[in-house]
């Protein structure tokens, strides 16, 4: 089910606005679908019994078709990387670092072959992966440095919401994660629709202040 949207979403987005780039042998669809049998194939047991899925991803493709794809590049590795993403949320998958897809053009492969490199590989410093997802679809990678939420121009995420406090919540890297804090706001912070003050995030909650809604993703 989850391969089968983004396999359409893909495609749709082939057939709109990069479709001119596209004479390619190969289609993005079906570097995603490589992709899904390259995680199941490697998938491992983490030390505490989780399901691991490799995060990093190499993906060598034929010298023309990368020349067909240069234009669309940027767009076509953040489909994929989400393709990772809800594949592996869905099953149950973990990873140890962020989520990374590079495409590479290999002078020794033919028109329309591809070869991918699935590897498991840590964040910088050992950082667990987490990322906030905006309701723009912009993503902003976690790691030791605290991010601040509130109507302040200078905080890390600033809404523009007179139901926001100025200095409405804070995230940072903890112990067991990332610990998302209230800072007594007036209004308060919702975790899937309950009020908290302090939070350890986990994969795909929800986050709510205000009308304004974010994303938590482990990957």
């Amino acid at each position: 089910m989850v391969i089968k949207k983004v396999e359409n979403k893909l495609e749709r987005l082939v057939e709109g606005t990069f479709a001119r780039f596209f004479s390619s042998a190969i289609k993005p669809v079906e570097i995603s679908r490589r992709i899904v049998r390259e995680i199941e194939r490697n998938r491992s047991i983490g030390v505490h019994g989780e399901n691991l899925a490799p995060n990093d991803f190499t993906v060598a493709i034929s010298q023309s078709d990368y020349h067909n794809f240069a234009n669309a590049t940027e767009s076509i590795r953040r489909e994929l990387e989400e393709t990772i993403r809800d594949y592996c949320y869905q099953e149950a998958y973990a990873f140890l670092g962020s989520v990374n897809v590079k495409l590479n053009a290999d002078d020794h492969l033919r028109k329309g072959t591809l070869q991918i490199d699935a590897q498991f590989n840590q964040n910088e410093a050992g950082h667990p992966p987490g990322a906030l997802v905006l309701p723009d679809g912009k993503r902003i990678a976690l790691g030791d440095t605290t991010v601040t939420i509130g109507r302040l121009q200078d905080s890390t995420i600033c809404i523009d919401d007179p139901s926001i406090s100025r200095n409405q919540a804070t995230i940072h890297l903890g112990e067991s994660g990332y610990l998302l804090s209230d800072l007594g706001s007036t209004n308060g912070t919702l975790i899937n629709g309950f009020r908290i003050s302090e939070h350890w995030l986990v994969d795909h909650d929800q986050i709510v202040f205000g009308k304004y809604k974010i994303r938590f993703e482990a990957s």
